[in-house]
């Protein structure tokens, strides 16, 4: 997410408690020598920051697998053979493009890290994930189960496989004038539990939220990984879908456990950011592709006739031999239609039965479509328009609670 999972780095002791603060110590990237080195030549300087370079990655490494370690002792990994084929599935193909292409840094390290990226499906029904340092990210059943695409289950693997590609941790720790080194373990471990109540009588928590590097993490995540879903098979409409409706839910189900989520729930900077990446980048805003709640879809209904469907809400049935044939068509308009954003106004009716969509045909209503229904041809038609400019709304009402 969007959220903090991309910051995620955590320990527990066997009472649950953070690990020393001289394990997160060792986050620090090798610094060069205090004394300005003697000048060398070009190639030596290259050498010399491939080395340190080197160090630093085996460094996240390391650090990466003493944290991995304690997380392994705190959880339980899934038995839901799908969910692990799943995820490192998806995650396998994200990882080998972060490791063979460049992408521009908004926030982290510039410099080109690779890592062999290991992908843990544990047991849980929070919806969450967090990555660590040196590429081992932890993805919890639950989100599995919330995401409604494998695009959108990408665009939470991308965004978490950047937050280790950008070593976003190890920047964190260079700006100690933000966060002090020595809180950064209890800090991260808050984060990650979702129990911000942990320190939200202090002080620590709310400057350190509020001090800027969390929101640019945040941001500098979101476009890594938008820039790797651009070179996958996966549409990034599925991050910004998956985004909308984790603070759309937050908002409307308080009572779910969101894990960190709770605690860094999705804004509208980012959400208009990562649509700013999208329009920049030319790549259309198509929900119905990556959503099943923002797609049309066909069901069969009674007396042979097929049920068309808006998300979970009936829109109206068609019936008669050609239904088949005219579902077809419809469903395809109709996902352009609502991939739109409409307006409700933007939906009106014809007296021969038309459902018009900013001035374009969508599907015409027929007679043996009411008869279906039992009900009359007026009443039928009316009855569709209703039904389409809930729909409408419900699309703008989601789409802007999720703000």
């Amino acid at each position: 997410m969007i959220p903090v999972a991309l910051l995620a780095l955590i320990s527990f002791n066997q009472q649950g408690i953070p690990a020393p603060a001289q394990s997160a110590a060792g986050l620090q990237d090798s610094a060069p020598a205090a004394q300005a080195a003697p000048a060398t030549t070009t190639n030596n300087r290259q050498a010399e920051d491939e080395a340190r370079h080197k160090r630093d990655v085996e460094n996240d490494v390391k650090i990466g697998k003493e944290y991995s370690a304690d997380v392994d002792k705190e959880t339980k990994p899934s038995e839901d053979k799908a969910n692990i084929e799943r995820v490192q599935r998806i995650g396998g193909e994200l990882a080998r493009i972060a490791n063979a292409n460049p992408i521009q840094v908004l926030w982290g390290d510039k410099r080109m890290s690779r890592f062999e990226y290991n992908f843990k499906v544990i047991q849980g029904k929070d919806v969450n994930a967090f990555s660590l340092p040196g590429g081992t990210i932890y993805v919890y059943d639950g989100l599995v189960k919330y995401v409604e695409s494998d695009d959108e289950l990408a665009g939470v693997l991308a965004h978490e496989i950047s937050h280790a590609s950008l070593r976003h941790v190890a920047t964190l720790q260079r700006e100690q004038s933000k966060l002090n080194i020595i809180q950064l373990p209890l800090l991260l471990l808050t984060i990650l539990s979702g129990r911000p109540e942990a320190l939200m009588t202090g002080s620590l928590l709310s400057n350190a939220i509020g001090s800027g590097w969390s929101v640019k993490a945040e941001q500098a995540a979101d476009f890594g990984g938008f820039q790797y879903m651009l070179q996958s098979k996966y549409n990034p409409t599925g991050l910004l879908t998956f985004m909308e409706r984790l603070a759309r839910d937050e908002r409307m189900e308080p009572s779910i456990d969101w894990g960190i989520y709770r605690t860094h729930p999705p804004g509208r900077e980012r959400a208009e950011s990562l649509e700013g990446f999208m329009k920049a980048y030319s790549v259309p805003i198509r929900r119905s592709q990556v959503t099943s709640s923002f797609k049309t879809s066909i069901q069969p209904g009674d007396n042979a006739s097929l049920n068309i469907l808006f998300g979970k809400r009936k829109l109206f049935s068609l019936g008669g031999s050609t239904a088949i044939a005219r579902s077809d068509v419809a469903v395809d308009k109709l996902n352009a239609f609502f991939d739109t954003q409409p307006q409700m106004y933007e939906v009106t009716v014809t007296d021969d039965g038309w459902i018009m969509g900013r001035r374009q045909g969508l599907v015409k209503i027929e007679p043996e479509d009411a008869a279906v229904a039992n009900m009359g041809f007026d009443a039928y038609r009316a009855e569709a328009l209703k039904q389409m400019r809930a729909s409408v709304f419900t699309l703008s009402y989601r789409i802007w609670n999720s703000r």
